[in-house]
Parts: structure tokens; sequence; C-alpha cells
């Protein structure tokens, strides 16, 4: 019993578990499932995004000087999502803000990543099966180069990420995720990493390594203020942050012997997994009754898509390392590894 919240703990463990496997691999924080599972569990939406906002990642890959403009931009976005969740409490609709923000964001960012991993998957195989080299990283989409394009000064240049773009695109990027973070309890990664690869142009790993070091102190300014908000309720937290600290060493593991397409593909699948299960879990909310069937599936999406993600990294990983030997594994799978000479 939490805060008045009867709730089973194991599954307080299974969130972080498996929140910090796919946030150490992805590099997106693991909250975009934290929030809608404490939701769907029955926290308050109040709680469950201030209690999300308290974990913390890192990882190397950064791009320091990018990472501290997007920092400055994302702290003052997140001070106008934390009012906004506080509005939203205020007039009793927190629960459906937050949900169908969710809801919205993960649908958009889910297809959009899924399908383009799926795409960029078919090029390496094409290039397999021609024995051509495959290349280390994606780089500039023809979006990222674009916006790269656009000259409104003042423009800067990031030497570690060999990003040169107008330091406005930069900061209105990181001001409406930050306004997203605030707002649905995310760190921002599952936009910020898409968003850094797509719309920026960084490699898939550089754009987990940069959004990482922001969240550190961004997520810190919105621990502080949900805090203040009285969001937070700190033994959940407690328990999915230990939780999570096992799982993210492994899933940064795993990192060593992926390719960049592995992780936009995961992540795109995980990402409309978690939509479906918000979205009976929004529907059960707006039919203003405990509709069991929606209840239960909800519960069956999110825990049951949580437990593939988890299958999928472990078993890319066992197959990574199968390459790394020198094993046979499956054509199709030879394009998501690497092979350290």
């Amino acid at each position: 019993m939490i805060t008045g919240i009867d709730t089973n703990i194991f599954l307080l463990i299974f969130i972080g578990l498996g929140a910090g496997i796919l946030s150490g691999f992805a590099g997106v924080g693991g909250a975009f499932i934290v929030t809608p599972a404490l939701i769907i569990l029955g926290f308050p939406a109040n709680f469950a995004v201030g209690t999300s906002a308290l974990r913390h990642r890192k990882l190397g890959n950064v791009d320091m000087k990018l990472g501290v403009v997007l920092l400055v931009a994302a702290m003052g976005g997140m001070e106008v999502g934390v009012r906004l969740l506080n509005w939203a409490r205020n007039i009793g609709l927190a629960d459906e803000v937050v949900l169908s923000v969710s809801i919205c964001m993960l649908l958009i960012v889910g297809i959009y990543t899924l399908s383009e991993g799926i795409a960029r998957k078919r090029q390496l195989d094409k290039m397999l099966a021609k024995k051509e080299k495959l290349p280390p990283a994606m780089r500039a989409t023809s979006l990222s180069r674009k916006l790269q394009d656009i000259n409104i000064p003042p423009t800067l240049h990031f030497v570690k990420s060999g990003v040169t773009i107008s330091l406005w695109i930069i900061l209105a990027i990181g001001f409406f995720i930050g306004i997203l973070a605030g707002l649905i309890g995310v760190g921002g990664g599952f936009i910020m990493v898409p968003s850094l690869v797509y719309l920026v142009g960084l490699p898939s790993f550089m754009a987990v390594g940069t959004d990482l070091f922001q969240i550190v102190f961004s997520a810190a300014y919105g621990s502080i203020r949900h805090t203040m908000s009285g969001n937070v309720i700190i033994f959940a937290a407690f328990i999915m942050v230990v939780a999570s600290s096992i799982g993210v060493r492994f899933g940064v593991l795993v990192t060593r012997y992926a390719r960049g397409v592995s992780l936009r593909c995961i992540l795109g699948i995980s990402l409309l997994l978690f939509a479906v299960g918000t979205i009976l879990k929004l529907l059960s909310l707006l039919l203003d009754k405990a509709t069991s069937g929606l209840e239960i599936g909800s519960l069956a999406v999110t825990f049951g898509g949580m437990g593939i993600i988890v299958i999928m990294i472990v078993a890319l990983f066992i197959v990574a390392l199968r390459y790394q030997r020198g094993r046979h594994i499956p054509n199709w799978m030879e394009s998501l590894v690497v092979r350290e000479d």
C-alpha cells in the first residue's frame, strides 16, 4: 500500500527492470514505459509523472556542446510542461491529458521510427547480398540535410557530431521536447533520440549518448519541480531505480554488438506496443467505468509488450555473441549486429 494505492511490488520491479534494459539499449530513459504503466497500475497521473522523472542515465559517445544547448532549451520547456500538468490536475483531467498526449507521441514517433528502421534494414540486406561492406553508422537523413541548409544566424558547428546547424532549430527541438518531458513525465529520450537522428543528423548511438548527457541534468530539474509540486512517490521510485540499475547495465552491454538499425527497430516496436496499452487504459477512463476487458487488456499489452521487448534484446545479444565468435546466424540478422575486429 503506497499513499493509499494498492499495488504489487513485483510489478514495480518488473517495470524498473524492463525499462532499465530498454533504457540502456535505446537511450530513451525508459520513462515513456513507466508513466503509462504506473497509471495503468492505479497511480494518479501526477504521481506517475513525477516518480518516473527521477530516472537518470549515463552513456559515453556524447557531444557535450550539443547536449548543453539542448539542456538549456529543454529545461525551459520542462517548466512549461510541469505547469500544464498541474493545471490539468487542478481541473481533474490529468489522467486523460497525460494518456492522450502520450498516445499521440508514441504513435507518431513509433510508426516513423519503425518504418525507417525497416527501410534501412532492407538497404543493408541488399548491401550484404552484394558482398558490400556495411557502413559503420547511418549519416544525415534527407530531412536533416534540409534543416542543416537553413541558414538562420547564429549557426553552430558541433565538431564531435560533425553537424553544422542553426541554433534556433536546436533550441526549438529542445524546448518542445522539454514541454513533453514536464507534461507526460518522460525524460524526452523517446522523442529526443529520433529527433537527433532524423532532424539533426546524428548517428544513432551518438544521439543516445548526447541525449542521456542532457537527461541527467534536465530530469534532475524535472524531479525537483515535481517534488515541489507533490508529484513524487519516493518509495515507488526507489524500487524502480534499483531494478532498472540492473537492467540498464545489460542494455548498455548489448549496444556494443548491435547496429543502429537494431536500436531504431526495437524502439519503434516498443513505442507501438505501449501505445496500444495506453489506448486501452484511456478508453476505460473515457467510458467512465471499470470495464474489466479494457483494464485486463491494458495490463496484458503493457506488461506483455515489455516482456517481448526484453526477450528481443536478449535474443539480439545472443545472436550478436554468436556472430562475434564467427558462428553461423540467420542471414536476415546479419544487418542487425556488428563484429568487432
